[in-house]
């Protein structure tokens, strides 16, 4: 991240130098709330008025912190510090201004900036997924605002190769300020709708001034099909290079009519440039295919591959809190879509509803919807019109407006009307919902997440995140260390090392592995179901499920010449051939693979049969870490590469070779051979110590404090009376014990978790479902707070060190009882 230093950031905001204080004070973090400061010192505080809270109330806060750098616009009235104060005109245009001058120090970075009423969000998540070629950076979440924009600028790194940031307004004006600060070279406009409309005198005002986004722009995309917008860019940027898609034959990417619903998704064809494309979609749902496309013309103005393209959004999905799918109570479905409340985004919804409710009885919870510029009357007709057509059975309303949406519905519709969300709530449980498809729908004020949070069915909230961003990156830095033409092999095995395998696998296909590696077949069936096409091979598979694997076109490894015989009757009397396997030689594991003697044996079976092919030899190190058993290491090598030469020679042609995994990567470049096997690296566990600094750790274990109380300081704690408090006598219990994974001999002291970056020990035996920890009086804890186990700052192998293991067995221990949760950056 690029620092300035105080007197850079003085003379840029146009402050006089004079007044501060410590003008070599380096600051690298912007922040505009006190409560989420990790590094104060080279962090400034700019003191922003709100609707309800004004920055400048917070300074003391500030100041107590640690912040060092303050931008105020107000009398700070005296503060005993040592503190650089930026006294300026309106602290919102300070930071615009800061903002505007980093993203112009970074003249050669490709901008794409996104705006319209609906979809801005997906879209750059989405092509943030797309995007593998090169660095990107993105606004976080949805800071598409006038504070959410400069935030997100501030962003930009040295190493960024583009930036695709959001650009929202809700007034005349606003937009000037975001295209000042964004500079894009490339503008993508999703659809204009009656969102925030009551700041415009009209649709055509707004889109006025959402087109000022582009002024600068090189090149513009959008929707032919979208009238009003396609016609106003045409009209006012014809000088620009202007990429559509549409269903009409002069757009740039033409979609050709008759899309095709799969078992997957759906099968769409694109002519652009002439040549008919074919790609699938895993949605079904308009909103969705809409997304998707403003993505694919968004790649190809960028210049993605075709290859590159159809992969990617094959493996797109849908963000949270965007027509989420989610199991509910009773056997309902819950479709949770509680991001915004206007008329397009509650049609787009309802169509997806349509389409997944099969035979379920639909039910729509909806509030008032704000800022729409429509009458009482007006809205409640044109949402009535899209409840009536979706054949919706109840509807049930919060809100004061919403009331009278009642007068518009079909008599059939059952109707039910709450004031409040807690009105409702109190209720909610004598409302028959079971095995319904429930619709939530509505404006944030009205805090519909608490519905869909009793609503939802219930599982463990102790949750392990795993980071794809650190993931791919891990993924990278061993590809670095790989020769071009060798292949990797993921290893998932053990449900991806705990991590949850379709998930994984979805994401390494995408990223382009050549193999993934399970450890037993039904692993490898629950992938091929999910959809994944790679090439599966299976470590540990059943002597008896031959047949799985040849028709889920698994490839298992191959161990014993008894094995091998029970395949080749399986494969003659089914009248299967061209099977692949994957021959393990024990080259002094010895613990799965074929002996010296075994060889001849071998070579004669596969010598004798056409019906299997073999698609690699290979072997396993037993200690490639261990630079003390290198001498043997070369021993394994050695014996691997001879009975390779003797098998390749009887088959009459070479399969793959392979024998390292992720530390033997590091450690042995003269062995990466034909394929490597990456397992814990992937995870950014590195056990050679060579790799520590440049992997990310992508796994985070966290449970949640669900009670604390005062113990007297001789009270024991927990079974047995094992655990005594050391200071305070504040305890707190967390939500996980040893059936989710937590192993219990890291009890009593040995562990500690951490809670707002502070590490508090485990007193007591670690429960089945509970643990205990010592809080004493440090730090202000409160029921609801994470507690981390191992992440991003507390390493799994501090843990598998206290507890007498290795990382392998901390993550293949947590239960699938713990929630599972994917984040991308």
């Amino acid at each position: 991240m690029k620092r300035y230093t105080a007197k850079e950031i003085a003379e840029i905001l146009g402050v006089s130098t004079s007044g501060i204080a410590h003008p070599d004070f380096e600051i690298e973090t912007i922040t505009t709330d006190t409560r989420t400061v990790n590094t104060p010192d080279s962090a400034i505080f700019f003191a922003l008025p709100g609707s309800i809270n004004d920055g400048h109330d917070f300074i003391r806060d500030a100041v107590s912190k640690g912040i060092k750098n303050i931008v105020v616009s107000l009398n700070t009235g005296q503060i005993d510090a040592d503190i650089n104060f930026y006294k300026v005109e309106n602290t919102l245009l300070a930071l615009q201004k800061l903002a505007a001058y980093h993203r112009a120090s970074f003249p050669d970075l490709e901008v794409l900036a996104i705006t319209g009423s609906n979809g801005k969000t997906t879209i750059k998540e989405w092509l943030s997924q797309l995007i593998l070629d090169r660095q990107v950076v993105k606004s976080p979440k949805s800071y598409n605002s006038q504070t959410g924009v400069a935030l997100s600028l501030w962003q930009i790194r040295d190493s960024d190769q583009l930036g695709i940031f959001e650009a929202g307004i809700s007034k005349v004006g606003e937009m000037a300020a975001l295209e000042k600060m964004i500079k894009p070279n490339i503008g993508l406009f999703t659809m204009i709708g009656d969102a925030h409309a009551e700041g415009f005198e009209n649709t055509d005002q707004k889109l006025y001034e959402k087109l000022q986004l582009f002024k600068d722009a090189r090149a513009i995309i959008f929707e032919e099909d979208d009238i009003i917008v396609s016609l106003a860019i045409r009209d006012r940027y014809e000088d620009k290079e202007l990429y559509s898609w549409g269903w009409g034959e002069h757009s740039t990417l033409f979609v050709i009519k008759g899309m095709k619903q799969t078992l997957h998704g759906t099968e769409i064809k694109i002519r652009y440039n002439n040549e008919i494309l074919k790609f699938q979609l895993p949605f079904v749902e308009k909103a969705s295919i809409d997304n998707a496309l403003h993505c694919l013309a968004a790649l190809f103005v960028i210049g993605i591959s075709i290859d590159d393209a159809t992969s990617g959004l094959l493996h797109l999905h849908n963000l949270p809190m965007r027509l989420e799918l989610k199991n509910g109570i009773n056997g309902s479905i819950l479709v949770n879509d509680t991001y915004n409340a206007d008329i397009q985004s509650f049609r787009m919804a309802m169509d997806f509803v349509e389409q997944q409710a099969g035979h379920r009885e639909k039910v729509v919870i909806i509030s008032d919807f704000m800022q729409t510029g429509l009458t009482r009357t007006e809205l409640n007709h044109a949402l009535a019109d899209i409840i009536n057509k979706h054949k919706v059975k109840q509807v049930i309303g919060i809100g004061n407006t919403v009331e009278y949406l009642k007068g518009f519905l079909n008599q059939d519709i059952s109707f039910q009307h709450f004031v409040t969300t807690e009105k409702l709530l109190e209720q909610v449980h004598e409302l028959d919902l079971s095995q319904m498809m429930i619709l939530l729908k509505g404006a944030r004020m009205f805090k519909l997440e608490k519905i869909v949070d009793f609503l939802s069915e219930k599982i463990h909230t102790a949750t392990l995140e795993t980071d794809l961003q650190a993931l791919g990156h891990n993924l990278r830095v061993f590809s670095q260390y790989v020769k071009k033409e060798t292949k990797i092999i993921a290893v998932i095995k053990a449900s991806a090392y705990g991590s949850g395998s379709e998930e994984l696998a979805k994401f390494l296909e995408h990223r382009k592995v050549a193999y993934v590696a399970v450890a037993y077949i039904d692993e490898g069936i629950q992938l091929r179901k999910a959809g994944i096409q790679l090439p599966i091979m299976v470590l540990n598979p059943d002597r008896n499920s031959v047949n799985d694997m040849a028709n889920y076109d698994l490839e298992p490894e191959v161990y014993s010449n008894e094995q091998l015989r029970e395949m080749i009757d399986y494969l003659k009397l089914a009248n299967k051939s061209n099977f692949k396997i994957h021959i393990k030689i024990d080259t002094g594991m010895h613990r799965m693979g074929f002996m010296s003697d075994d060889i001849p044996l071998l070579t004669e079976q596969l010598e004798n049969t056409r019906l299997i092919k073999v698609a690699s030899v290979f072997s396993h190190l037993s200690s490639s870490e261990d630079a003390g058993d290198d001498a043997f290491t070369e021993y394994q090598v050695a014996l691997l590469n001879k009975h390779f030469e003797t098998l390749a020679s009887a088959f009459g042609y070479r399969p793959l070779k392979h024998i390292l995994n992720s530390a033997g990567i590091v450690r042995f470049p003269q062995y990466h051979f034909d394929m490597v096997r990456l397992g814990l690296g992937l995870y950014g566990i590195d056990s050679t110590g060579i790799l520590t600094e440049q992997l990310e750790k992508v796994h985070t274990l966290k449970a949640n404090v669900i009670q604390i109380k005062d113990v007297g300081r001789d009270a024991f704690i927990g079974y047995n009376r094992r655990g005594q408090v050391s200071k305070l006598g504040k305890i707190a219990v967390i939500n996980i014990g040893y059936a989710d994974g937590l192993l219990r001999n890291s009890g009593n002291g040995r562990y500690s978790v951490s809670i707002h970056g502070v590490d508090f020990p485990i007193i007591g035996n670690v429960c089945m479902d509970l643990t205990i920890i010592d809080i004493g009086g440090g730090v202000d804890i409160k029921v609801g707070d994470e507690a981390v186990i191992f992440g991003k700052d507390k390493p799994v192998e501090a843990l598998a060190s206290v507890c007498g293991t290795i990382p392998y067995e901390i993550l293949s221990r947590i239960s699938n009882r713990i929630k599972r949760l994917y984040i991308q950056g």
